[in-house]
C-alpha cells in the first residue's frame, strides 16, 4: 500500500491536474449559481512559482510557445505559488473588444435533446466554429483569460468553495492586456447576458456558489446554456 503524497508546490501540483469539464442539464438545477460568459480558445492550467511560469492544455501537455503569456503571468501574478485554470483565447484585444466567440466545450448530442429545433441547430454550428478558436496564429493576440484558482501558497484550494476561490483570485492576480480575469455575476442576469450577446459571446456558463473543483472529472455542477434569446 503506497501512502499518498500531497505536492510540494506549485509546479508539482500542476503535474498533477487536469481541468475540470462541465456537466450536462439544465442550468436551472444550479443551486445558487454564478454566471460567466462562455469563453473560446484552449482549455489551460497554468503555475506560476519561484522558478517562473508553466501552461499545460487539456490532456497535460506543455505549452511553450505563449511566450508572451508565460510573461504576463510572472508580472501579474501577486502570489510565488499559484495554479490557475483559464483559457487561450483569441477573444480579448489588448482593448478588451471581443474578436471571436466560440467554445471548445459544447454541450453532447445528448444534452440538446428536447430542445427546439433553431436552438439545437444554432449549438451546433456554435459547435463546428470552435475549431477555429483553437487555432492560433502568429498574428493572432492571445490572452489567457483565468476562471479559477485551485492552489496557492502551497496550499490546495480543490475543495474549498468555488465563490471563495473566485473572490480569493481576484487578491492574487493583477490584471493586464494578456492576463485577465474572466467575468462573473449573480442572478438576475439579463442585462448582463444582453452585453455580453453585444460584445458577441454565444453562451454562458452557471456553476454552483458552493461547487468543488473535480480534476479531469465532469462536475454535474457546472453547466453550459446557450445565450438567453431577447
Amino acid at each position: 500500500m503506497t501512502q499518498e503524497t500531497t505536492p510540494s508546490g506549485a509546479r508539482e501540483a500542476l503535474a498533477a491536474l487536469r481541468p475540470q469539464m462541465y456537466g450536462t442539464g439544465s442550468p436551472a438545477r444550479i443551486s445558487d449559481p454564478i454566471v460567466e460568459p462562455l469563453w473560446a480558445g484552449i482549455r489551460a492550467l497554468a503555475a506560476v512559482d519561484a522558478a517562473g511560469a508553466a501552461l499545460v492544455d487539456e490532456v497535460g501537455a506543455d505549452i511553450t510557445e505563449m511566450a508572451t503569456v508565460l510573461e504576463a503571468l510572472v508580472a501579474g501574478a501577486r502570489s510565488a505559488g499559484l495554479v490557475l485554470d483559464g483559457f487561450l483565447t483569441k477573444q480579448t484585444t489588448g482593448g478588451g473588444g471581443v474578436s471571436y466567440a466560440a467554445s471548445d466545450e459544447m454541450p453532447s448530442m445528448g444534452s440538446l435533446v428536447g430542445l427546439r429545433r433553431n436552438r439545437a441547430t444554432d449549438a451546433l454550428k456554435l459547435k463546428e466554429s470552435s475549431f477555429d478558436a483553437r487555432v492560433f496564429t502568429l498574428d493572432d493576440v492571445i490572452s489567457f483569460v483565468v476562471i479559477d484558482l485551485l492552489w496557492l501558497d502551497d496550499t490546495s484550494l480543490i475543495d474549498i468553495p468555488l465563490l471563495e476561490r473566485r473572490r480569493l483570485l481576484e487578491s492574487v492576480i493583477e490584471e493586464s492586456d494578456v492576463l485577465r480575469l474572466g467575468a462573473f455575476v449573480r442572478p438576475p442576469i439579463e442585462i448582463w447576458a444582453s452585453s455580453w450577446r453585444a460584445q458577441g459571446f454565444s453562451g454562458l456558463t452557471y456553476k454552483a456558489a458552493n461547487s468543488r473543483y473535480l480534476p479531469g472529472r465532469p462536475n454535474p455542477d457546472w453547466v453550459i446554456s446557450g445565450m438567453p434569446r431577447r
